[in-house]
């Protein structure tokens, strides 16, 4: 499967990815970069992005550079790190790269930064690759 038909599988069947409004800019062999305009909707209580939406967009950069392969790839270990509270308004940009890979397991760093190039957070993570191969997209 190719790079550009695994990123329309995963920007089709990602239902909170579409539900937040996240972009799949790009997609490589074991890189991504995905792409969220802050909105009210993704607002906390404190009136900054939601963890969780920061978190989403990192680990949908993460699911198309995983994926990219073509073979099902899951999450089994994911740390973020929020360094900066982002505002309504704002682009986010995670960018997801594999650091390393064994025959069963990968590990990505994913960078989040915002419209001015200043990085808001650091997601690190573990995936599990099966020998199953991506469901054909539609």
């Amino acid at each position: 499967m190719s790079v550009e038909k695994i990123k329309e599988l995963i920007s089709r069947n990602d239902q909170l990815g579409k539900l937040l409004g996240v972009s799949l800019v790009e997609v490589g062999e074991g890189r991504a970069c995905a792409e969220l305009k802050v909105g009210r909707d993704h607002l906390n209580a404190a009136g900054v992005a939601h963890g969780g939406a920061i978190f989403t967009l990192a680990d949908i950069a993460l699911a198309a550079a995983a994926n990219s392969y073509g073979n099902i790839t899951l999450l089994t270990n994911g740390n973020i790190q929020v360094f900066h509270a982002t505002q309504e308004g704002d682009t986010l940009c995670a960018k997801a790269t594999e650091i390393s890979a064994s025959r069963r397991l990968a590990h990505y760093r994913i960078e989040v930064t915002n419209g001015a190039g200043e990085q808001i957070a650091v997601y690190n993570a573990t995936v599990y690759k099966t020998s199953a191969p991506l469901p054909e997209s539609d």
